[in-house]
């Protein structure tokens, strides 16, 4: 693994590649600062070997702008137990808690404060990762060019005008520190790391199929199924009214790609990679690639799609788009047995 970069360098010291940047918009919101941390700072290519188990399955939400919401994610509970601390304090505390926080080599994520174009207000957050005297700099990982930032200063004034309060005048932070088993894990070769991950998870095999500790590990997409539904119940209703709100906007598609996209980029890395390629061998890797490659032109076409029933809100816009969204979810039954297939092909 590469040496850590000094969260307290100086932001004209590094700057990332905007591809690095542009890859960080397809993890979720809070996957994006571990991103940040192992990708863009510590330069780690074996990073998408934490996402080996997010394709098993889903669960469907009906409301909210998340529409389906994976069942297995090994390293979000890992994560949980290891790196993050969530803390709470009177928002006249802030400054002093953040630089308590830099200070023992976290970073902090902090909800702030935005208004739409369209005035529909929203909470987004801020990674601040360096505090110095009035001014902080903080970290937006996302697609919008406008918004992203790379620790991009800014006044200590701002944050407290725009950072977010419960109604008794505290703010909720989430500190990100350094996980000693990623560290570990990132430090290893590439096979031996992808093995480690998988038995961290608690992933195993019994009379050859795949556990996830005492439970067999389900692979399905019935979550998809009723996604699709539900947009086939509702499609009249959106039509009808002309507009498409903000959290429909993100189920038609951003939260649809961010469940994916992080399993292309452990695809790529497995194709990639010097040891894990050799020991799939010619035939899975074949596979991986022809997989890998519908399963991008089928997130294009929900992206196309999807962008389409936003700006025309009409039935033939939603037909095509559940068109797409169809042939995403056939797409998937056959990629989660080359998940699965990897898997075993690399720990048994």
């Amino acid at each position: 693994m590469s040496e850590r970069r000094d969260p307290a360098q100086s932001p004209a010291e590094f700057t990332p590649s905007d591809e690095q940047l542009d890859l960080a918009q397809y993890y979720i919101c809070q996957e994006r600062h571990l991103f940040h941390r192992y990708c863009i700072l510590d330069e780690s290519p074996a990073f998408p070997l934490f996402f080996m188990d997010r394709c098993y399955d889903w669960q469907f939400e009906s409301t909210g702008d998340v529409p389906i919401i994976s069942r297995y994610n090994g390293f979000m509970e890992l994560v949980c137990r290891e790196s993050w601390v969530e803390t709470t304090f009177a928002k006249d505390e802030l400054a002093a808690e953040i630089g308590r926080a830099i200070a023992s080599g976290a970073h902090v994520a902090l909800p702030v404060s935005f208004v739409h174009s369209d005035g529909t207000p929203y909470v987004t957050e801020w990674l601040v990762e360096v505090i110095d005297e009035d001014t902080i700099y903080y970290t937006k990982s996302t697609s919008d060019i406008k918004s992203r930032a790379f620790r991009r200063p800014v006044p200590f004034s701002e944050l407290l005008e725009r950072v977010v309060c419960t109604d008794d005048g505290r703010v909720s932070a989430t500190e990100i520190h350094p996980s000693s088993t990623v560290d570990r894990i990132l430090g290893m070769g590439s096979l031996e790391a992808f093995r480690a991950i998988f038995r961290e998870f608690g992933l195993r095999w019994e009379e050859g199929r795949l556990y996830r500790y005492v439970n067999p590990v389900v692979v399905g997409v019935e979550a998809i199924d009723q996604a699709i539904d539900a947009w086939e119940q509702r499609a009249e209703s959106i039509v009808t009214a002309g507009t498409v709100s903000f959290n429909d906007t993100s189920r038609l598609n951003k939260h649809v790609q961010n469940r994916f996209q992080p399993v292309q980029h452990f695809l790529q890395f497995l194709l990639s990679d010097a040891e894990i390629g050799p020991a799939l061998g010619d035939d899975l890797v074949t596979r991986i690639r022809g997989q890998w490659h519908q399963m991008d032109t089928a997130l294009a076409d929900v992206l196309k799609f999807g962008s389409l029933v936003v700006q025309q809100p009409v039935t033939r816009s939603f037909d095509l788009y559940l068109k797409y969204l169809r042939r995403l979810r056939d797409t998937v039954c056959e990629y989660q047995r080359l998940i699965v297939d990897i898997q075993r092909a690399l720990t048994q």
